[in-house]
């Protein structure tokens, strides 16, 4: 578990536009959009203060009961690596 230590926080430039399944997010400065889930969207809310990818992972648990923990895992490592840079930024600490 590499990003363990890391704590990740949204990219404050970054706009979200709340969607019916989800969200879009948009970075002003490269011009990129994103798409986000409905779990995507409770990590960004989440991501509002520096986390990391543990941290992450615990607060999806439980607000998804039936998620494993090899699962939650695998999904916010994916989602944490397909926002970095543009969308999320990983900061030294948990006061970023």
């Amino acid at each position: 578990m590499e990003n363990e230590s890391r704590y990740y926080r949204i990219n404050p430039v970054v706009s979200c536009g709340i969607e019916k399944d989800g969200a879009v997010l948009f970075n002003p400065d490269t011009d990129d959009t994103s798409i986000i889930n409905d779990s995507g969207h409770l990590i960004w809310d989440f991501l509002q203060h520096p986390h990391t990818v543990e941290e992450i992972c615990s607060y999806l648990r439980e607000n998804y009961e039936n998620l494993s923990t090899e699962q939650a895992y695998k999904d916010v490592t994916q989602f944490v690596n397909a926002l970095l840079p543009d969308f999320l930024e990983e900061v030294g600490d948990h006061e970023g």
